[in-house]
């Protein structure tokens, strides 16, 4: 079962870039004066000046507690809309995280609609009782603009050969695609899911951010050269965010 009802599919990416900054306005408003909201303001304003930056692999490393999900939804949004792409993509490993955070995202965006959101994952996965047409198609086709989705579904778009879960395989092309705790990919299947990132930046027009509160992540160096070589850090000297926000 996909969470989508009517159709806010045609909602252009400006309306939702204005919703999501309004929304953040707003929490700043009523935020404390604190430490930590002052570096979670600092965060969010480095994710929104490094969305000039063209299209490519971007690597967001900010320590629980430092605000990256609104942050990072903020920098694929308008990062989107500076250079023409169609959606953001929001890959989760874990279920027990995806629907709160896609609940993040329908508060911050709640003028625009329930459905600007599509939730995709094992725990709504269609069945007689409660899929209609319409959230069948908007699961096989992705035609939302944030899909909120799991490292399984996600890849298994890519290499998967039944046509179900294919059919969703153009909309991932100049998408940006946030991967969220991005060195929790499993070790055994790292090789192909790193080709599959690479091929869509290189060649779809794709955006791949390596969201991580985990250092170091899946970034190329000399004990793993598999990696994704000089992804752009959007947050300058990640180490000293660590430490200012060690508790």
């Amino acid at each position: 079962r996909a969470k989508l009802r009517s159709s806010s599919k045609n909602r252009g990416l400006a309306e939702v870039e204005t919703a999501l900054l309004g929304h953040l306005e707003k929490l700043k408003a009523v935020a404390e004066d604190t430490p930590v909201n002052r570096i979670r303001s600092r965060i969010l304003d480095q994710c929104l000046e490094a969305t000039d930056k063209k299209p490519g692999f971007f690597s967001l490393t900010v320590p629980t507690g430092g605000g990256k999900t609104l942050s990072s939804m903020a920098f694929a949004v308008r990062h989107a809309r500076r250079h023409g792409l169609r959606r953001i993509i929001y890959v989760i490993p874990f279920t027990s995280i995806i629907e709160q955070n896609a609940a993040v995202f329908r508060k911050a965006l709640a003028g625009l609609g329930d459905d600007i959101v599509l939730e995709h994952h094992s725990n709504l996965d269609p069945d007689e009782s409660n899929e209609s047409t319409v959230s069948r198609l908007a699961t096989e086709n992705w035609d939302a603009r944030i899909i909120v989705t799991t490292n399984v579904q996600f890849f298994e778009s890519l290499h998967a050969n039944r046509t179900s879960r294919c059919r969703k395989l153009h909309r991932i092309a100049k998408s940006v695609i946030v991967l969220d705790e991005a060195q929790s990919l499993p070790v055994e299947f790292m090789d192909p899911c790193l080709r599959n990132l690479k091929e869509l930046t290189l060649n779809y027009g794709s955006t791949v951010v390596l969201c991580t509160a985990t250092q170091p992540a899946i970034t190329k160096r000399e004990d793993f050269p598999l990696g994704i070589d000089t992804p752009f850090e959007i947050v300058s000297e990640p180490e000293k965010l660590y430490n200012e926000l060690r508790r």
